[in-house]
């Protein structure tokens, strides 16, 4: 699982921290996400989350505000706040310290995902168990 490149709806995850070598505190994710793609407008509850954008421009829309982020500039999440992303046209590399045990959101689906589509709602439910709470699914890795 960890430094394992795998394919999560297009773009490359690669697990570099677990969970449980932070004390549960975060996990730590290195991506490099396809052209115009981000998740679904979502939050985590168990802690912030920050993205150190390394290449391509991002647009963030955090609490219902606008966050263009280009390489070599920081996005803070905190906890709780209702945000999404979408990469441009080139796409981007960003290194992402996220809330505690979402790297098992991202394994799980990405199993998944090599099998099978995966609908929203099916989605969804695995995020919820691992702190990913999705508040809709439009635009969601499209």
């Amino acid at each position: 699982m960890k430094n394992q490149p795998f394919d999560f709806h297009g773009s490359q995850f690669t697990i570099k921290v677990l969970s449980s070598e932070s004390s549960n505190r975060y996990t730590v994710l290195d991506i490099l996400h396809a052209p115009n793609i981000g998740p679904a407008e979502h939050q985590h509850p168990a802690g912030p989350e920050t993205f150190h954008i390394v290449e391509g421009n991002y647009e963030f829309f955090l609490n219902g505000e606008s966050i263009v982020a280009k390489a070599g500039e920081t996005v803070c999440v905190p906890t709780g706040a209702l945000h999404r992303f979408v990469t441009d046209e080139k796409g981007g590399h960003a290194i992402v310290i996220s809330p505690p045990n979402l790297e098992f959101y991202f394994w799980e689906v990405s199993k998944l995902l090599s099998e099978r589509k995966v609908p929203f709602e099916e989605e969804s439910e695995i995020g919820k168990k691992y702190g990913q709470i999705f508040s809709d699914g439009s635009k969601h890795w499209n």
